[in-house]
């Protein structure tokens, strides 16, 4: 009978795929703690069932947090220094917006002296990509659904 069920988790295990999900931009999302930290990744500890991080970004115990996009409408100039300050020794990307002459628009649709212009993106999660098949868990791994107590 062991061998049966070992056999049925194994199978369930195979068929586990990694997903990067993209959320909808939310302001004062709160209710969630993380863990981790260097060559490990930065996860999602806790999270409070009630909490807008759970209701509005579909946030789940376990997630590995990727990126963290913020967005500088209404932001104070200290708060954006300070934020880039302490990004500086990290990976960043930016978006931008820039004014250039028409006579710079390219012909082929779809970019702007070359580069690629994007349209207005869906406000709502959604899934980016699969990675498949999802890599094997290291023991109590935060997402790791056998680690559990």
């Amino acid at each position: 009978m062991e061998a049966r069920s070992r056999s049925a988790e194994e199978l369930r295990r195979a068929e586990l795929v990694e997903i990067i999900v993209e959320t909808e931009a939310q302001t004062g999302v709160s209710g969630f703690n993380v863990a981790g930290g260097g060559k490990e990744g930065i996860f999602i500890g806790e999270l409070r069932e009630d909490s807008p991080a759970a209701r509005s970004l579909s946030l789940q115990e376990g997630d590995q947090l990727l990126s963290a996009r913020v967005f500088f409408d209404n932001f104070k100039y200290e708060d954006a220094l300070r934020l880039l300050q302490c990004a500086e020794p990290y990976k960043v990307s930016f978006c931008l917006k820039r004014t250039v002459p028409t006579g710079d628009l390219a012909l082929r649709p779809g970019t702007v002296a070359g580069y690629e212009i994007k349209g207005p993106r869906a406000k709502v999660a959604k899934l980016v990509r699969v990675l498949s098949p999802a890599p094997a868990l290291a023991p109590d791994c935060p997402g790791d659904p056998s680690s559990a107590p």
